[in-house]
């Protein structure tokens, strides 16, 4: 049986949570010092590409939600068809900085019809991306290369500060990544330092009829509670148990007041089929946060393996190993 404080609890919200709320400031403050100190991490999915949709961006909101919580991990999307990894990159290590090691990247892969809605918005890039679901795919993942990659491009102890020499940086320690993939090309290096984590975590969401390659490639996958999750678990972990990313189970709660007690029957079901955690979504947090703090969440820790949060960075406390800095390690 899992001990507690090893199964996961997080928070999936959405950028565009505050809804026509137009202190979204205090909004966003109030629910953040809510939910810190609840759970090992929130998700912030970025709703740019979803039709009729709208909010702040991911990432700058979760930038400005890190200075004001204490512990818990931010995961802020990005959708990666539409957006520069050059720049999702530089985005996610100064969230770690201001977070001290608690950031991570939801990475967003746009399906088609997001795609199409989001080229509207845009205008055409010159045929850039093609919304076909293989190419949007294979964007994905190249992105998702690039953006560990401009991490590693500072080793640790690139800065020297060095007065003698008046060198801020050892440029040789400084490290062009030259990304070259079917659609785009990354020199690099980075123009942000390696983040406290030297890799924050990505995660993704994944089903089924999804590419496996963006899944398999991530540190943390959210699959849904529903179908056969113990399938889904062992197809992520192919080379054994303990193996792969870790995987963690969405549950949806409804705004009408989710039973604690099918959460609790859910979230033992996703433990025994494998799960490492569960994410609980709240699709309209500003009525459901209440609820799910004051009687969910303890209703949770008193009756099933869910433990306190563990503190620490966000790599540390999802089970993570530290990663070596890759092209140090080549040196």
């Amino acid at each position: 049986m899992t001990q507690k404080s090893t199964f996961l609890l997080g928070f999936g919200l959405h950028a565009g949570a505050h809804g026509d709320d137009p202190d979204w400031r205090g909004f966003w403050s109030g629910l953040v010092d809510q939910l810190d100190g609840a759970a090992e991490f929130l998700t912030l999915e970025d709703r740019f590409a979803d039709p009729g949709q709208d909010g702040l961006d991911a990432i700058l909101l979760a930038n400005w939600l890190a200075p004001r919580s204490r512990n818990i991990g931010i995961i802020a999307g990005a959708p990666l068809n539409f957006v520069e990894p050059f720049h999702v990159s530089t985005a996610i290590a100064t969230l770690d900085y201001v977070s001290e090691g608690r950031a991570g990247l939801l990475a967003q892969r746009l399906d088609q019809q997001q795609s199409v809605e989001a080229g509207r918005a845009i205008g055409a890039l010159n045929g850039f991306p093609a919304v076909d679901q293989p190419s949007l795919d294979r964007d994905a993942l190249a992105a998702v290369d690039v953006v560990r990659r401009l991490w590693d491009s500072w080793e640790d102890d690139a800065i020297i500060r060095d007065v003698a020499s008046q060198r801020y940086v050892d440029g040789e320690k400084l490290h062009y990544i030259d990304f070259l993939s079917a659609d785009f090309r990354v020199l690099g290096p980075s123009i942000t330092p390696r983040p406290p984590q030297g890799q924050p975590v990505v995660a993704v969401s994944w089903a089924v009829e999804a590419d496996l390659a963006l899944a398999r490639a991530a540190d943390v996958v959210f699959v849904p509670v529903e179908g056969d999750l113990a399938g889904m678990v062992a197809t992520l972990q192919s080379n054994g148990p303990g193996t792969g990313p870790k995987v963690i189970a969405d549950l949806h709660i409804r705004p009408n007041r989710a039973d604690a007690t099918e959460l609790v029957a859910a979230v033992r079901t996703s433990a025994a089929q494998g799960a490492h955690g569960v994410r609980l979504i709240l699709p309209a947090p500003h009525r459901q946060i209440a609820h799910v703090i004051d009687t969910l969440v303890p209703f949770l820790r008193a009756d099933v393996l869910i433990g306190p949060p563990l503190g620490g960075n966000l790599r540390s406390r999802l089970g993570l190993p530290a990663v070596r800095n890759r092209y140090a390690a080549a040196a």
